[in-house]
């Protein structure tokens, strides 16, 4: 039962800046051929992206994957890939996400005469170079930080560190933005404000402009001291398991036999006991919303911790709300 509970927190450890390009839709050309005489080529089916993402993320773990590669790939009269290659001396890494995303695609066999054959396709597949900022983000995050003075808000916690993904368009514009699950709402806010304001040069392939990803960490620091770092240790439940069956036995309405996952926005005190519950994301049923705030309540928390000592804290916490067991 305890497994119900989470609380999540973003740490960020480090200060140089990185990126990490997910890969717009690489280049493709094809040219291939069946057998001799008249027929079809084999034809690559259905969209790159799912491929050229899940290839760039295996691998370009050692660096970014950049560059444009040919790889021929093998089709059998089934449409199964059978083999593929690229050009002797080509980067390992390239030749093996390119490859990686030719194997990985789905392919119409050739056909001679009007029946399917075994062939060869070519396919050119680009990975971009990844967006660049056009200024250092910091004087952005402290723009964006919140503003409030450390020395009289001791018991407020707006320190903490995480990576933010931005789909960056051709323009150098942010297009999307992707925040980690379960930040403290001020920080949320904070991020998108971030992600608001940071301007790139767009990812490019073949001198063209294209829409990539990046990854920008951000650390959010009240002193502005570099030399004095901020230990935030997120809320978890002190309860142990037969507190949290005992609630759950208090909380759950007799007669019902469904489950559900709400999310909720509560306040931990410093001394650990929830002093409010918002529901942020409903069951739609408002007694199963209101007896998952009876069960929070009934529990007791270990509290944030700033630099070691107790604080209140806001947090986005989701509990499964079930019969109890």
């Amino acid at each position: 039962m305890t497994a119900l509970f989470k609380a999540v927190s973003a740490a960020f450890d480090g200060s140089l800046m990185r990126f990490i390009a997910l890969i717009a839709s690489p280049a493709l050309a094809c040219s291939a051929f069946a057998a001799d005489g008249v027929g079809l080529l084999p034809r690559p089916l259905g969209s790159l992206s799912n491929a050229t993402d899940n290839c760039y993320a295996m691998h370009s773990r050692g660096g970014v994957v950049t560059g444009e590669v040919e790889v021929t790939i093998m089709v059998d009269a089934q449409g199964r890939v059978t083999g593929a290659s690229s050009p002797p001396g080509t980067e390992e890494r390239l030749a093996a996400a390119a490859q990686c995303v030719a194997v990985t695609m789905r392919y119409e066999p050739a056909t001679l005469d009007g029946e399917p054959v075994a062939g060869k396709v070519s396919l050119d597949i680009g990975f971009p170079t990844p967006p660049s900022l056009r200024e250092p983000a910091r004087k952005t995050i402290e723009y964006c930080q919140p503003a409030i003075d450390p020395l009289a808000t001791l018991n407020n916690a707006y320190e903490g560190g995480l990576d933010l993904l931005v789909r960056v368009g051709k323009d150098g514009r942010v297009a999307e933005t992707v925040l980690p699950e379960g930040l403290l709402p001020w920080m949320d806010e904070a991020a998108r404000c971030v992600a608001g304001r940071l301007a790139f040069f767009p990812a490019r392939l073949r001198l063209v402009a294209v829409e990539s990803w990046a990854t920008i960490p951000v650390d959010f620091n009240l002193t502005r001291n570099p030399h004095e770092r901020v230990r935030l240790d997120a809320p978890t439940v002190r309860s142990g398991e037969a507190e949290i069956i005992d609630a759950y036995r208090n909380c759950f309405p007799s007669g019902r036999n469904v489950e559900t996952l709400i999310n909720y926005r509560i306040t931990i005190n410093d001394g650990g006991r929830v002093r409010k519950a918002e529901v942020i994301r409903s069951s739609g049923d408002a007694i199963l919303d209101q007896a998952g705030v009876c069960i929070l309540r009934r529990l007791v928390f270990v509290p944030a911790r700033r630099n070691g000592r107790n604080v209140e804290a806001t947090v986005n916490w989701p509990i499964l709300v079930r019969p109890p067991t």
